[in-house]
This record gives C-alpha cells, sequence and structure tokens, in this order.
C-alpha cells in the first residue's frame, strides 16, 4: 500500500535539496544578489622572517572570488610555498573577509651551506640565512636529517660533561659521525657500540696529559679497544 505521508516527506526532501543546490550555485555567479566576493584578509598570527607583503602578493589573486568557491587548501599550499612558512591554515569568515594563520619554521641548526633545520629535524632552503650563520651546522643524507639533530643533541648532551662545544656534525655515507669541537679538535664515531665507545672516551679524557689534549687534531673511537689521537 502506498504511504501517502511518507511520500510527501520524501518529496519536501529533494525539494529541499534542489533549493539548496540552486542556492549555492546561484552564489558563485556574479550577477545574481546572492554572490558575495571575498574582498580582504586579515593576518591573525604574528610572523618575524615572512613578510605582510609575500602574503598579500600571495593572496591577493584569491580575492574577488565567491566567498563560497574559494579554494581555501589551494590559498594554504601557495602560502607554504614561501620561505619561512611551515604551515598555513585559512578560514572564511561571513561576508567578505579571509582569516590567515601560519607558523613559521624555527631553525635549530643549518644544514651544509644554505639550507636550516628546524625543531622536527626537517631541512629547509630559505634564500639567505642571514642571522643564523652561527648555529651548529650538519650535514648528511637529507633523508637522515632527523637522525642527525637528534644524535647532535645526545652527543652534546654527553660532551657538555668535558666542557666540549660541537660546531658541525657530518654523517658519511658509511655511517660515520664526523664531530667538529668549537675550536678544538674533530671527534669521528662509527655507529657500532657508539655509546660504550664515547663513554670510554669521556672517562679517559680528563686522564690525559694537558700539552696532549692541546695538541689533538682528532680523537678515532672507532677501535673496539680504546682510541687514536692524532695529534697537529
Amino acid at each position: 500500500m502506498f504511504d501517502l505521508r511518507r511520500g510527501v516527506q520524501v518529496l519536501l526532501l529533494m525539494a529541499a535539496i534542489a533549493l539548496l543546490a540552486l542556492v549555492a550555485w546561484s552564489s558563485t555567479q556574479k550577477n545574481s544578489p546572492l554572490y558575495q566576493p571575498i574582498r580582504a584578509f586579515e593576518l591573525v598570527s604574528p610572523v618575524n622572517q615572512v613578510t605582510p607583503q609575500e602574503i598579500q602578493k600571495t593572496v591577493e589573486p584569491y580575492l574577488g572570488k565567491s566567498f563560497w568557491d574559494i579554494p581555501l587548501n589551494q590559498i594554504q599550499a601557495d602560502l607554504i610555498r614561501l620561505d619561512w612558512i611551515e604551515s598555513a591554515e585559512v578560514k572564511r569568515k561571513w561576508p567578505n573577509l579571509l582569516y590567515i594563520w601560519v607558523k613559521e619554521q624555527v631553525p635549530v641548526a643549518r644544514w651544509d651551506e644554505a639550507g636550516l633545520v628546524n625543531q622536527s629535524g626537517q631541512v629547509f632552503f630559505p634564500l639567505s640565512i642571514e642571522g643564523f650563520e652561527n648555529l651548529v651546522r650538519l650535514n648528511g643524507a637529507l633523508d637522515e636529517s632527523e637522525q642527525v639533530l637528534r644524535n647532535l643533541i645526545a652527543l652534546q648532551k654527553s660532551l657538555s660533561v668535558l666542557e666540549l662545544m660541537i660546531e658541525e656534525i657530518n654523517l658519511t655515507a658509511d655511517k660515520v659521525w664526523h664531530i667538529q669541537i668549537l675550536n678544538g679538535p674533530k671527534i669521528v664515531l662509527d655507529s657500532l657500540d657508539y655509546k660504550h665507545k664515547l663513554q670510554r672516551f669521556i672517562m679517559a679524557y680528563p686522564k690525559l696529559e694537558s700539552e696532549m689534549r692541546k695538541s689533538a687534531r682528532v680523537y678515532d673511537l672507532r677501535y673496539s679497544n680504546g682510541f687514536i689521537i692524532a695529534q697537529k
């Protein structure tokens, strides 16, 4: 038996969906009274490295587009392509405004000559690293940058006991760590049982004669029963 009430409900639902679709379509048509273009944006988060002018230049091509039809994901992607932006979020505010939040990169180390490393160990390459030249310099394969940063933190914590400050770390393709000490020698360490080898060096270092420490050029810790000191 045909359920008249249910049939009416279905027809009303279909009509409502059609009406919403018509309104949505109409709101994207410039000759429609429902059309509302985006006229401005507001940068909500403070910025230090990226300039408001760079953000203006990125967002400007999207101004004038329909409030409902503006491609928020594309604007976010364009903002992330800027030198110093790690992430971005764009939201609409009725009737004609965009809110923009950006999170800037925070460098904690250098990467080779032209790159910087953020707190997550990710490498980025700004047009200039001016102001960050004195950060610890890291090097290695790009896909190992997180590991290099983690080891920097661990190695510096261990070597601080000896009042040695790391200036540069290089991880070679054969998994050997070359650790340059600030105003001092280089420490060479492989990945095999490296914690034990490093701890052995830390315990032995204070017992070395002062003149030997001053003349040391390289401490090679890659040996199972000790380490070698190459002098200047």
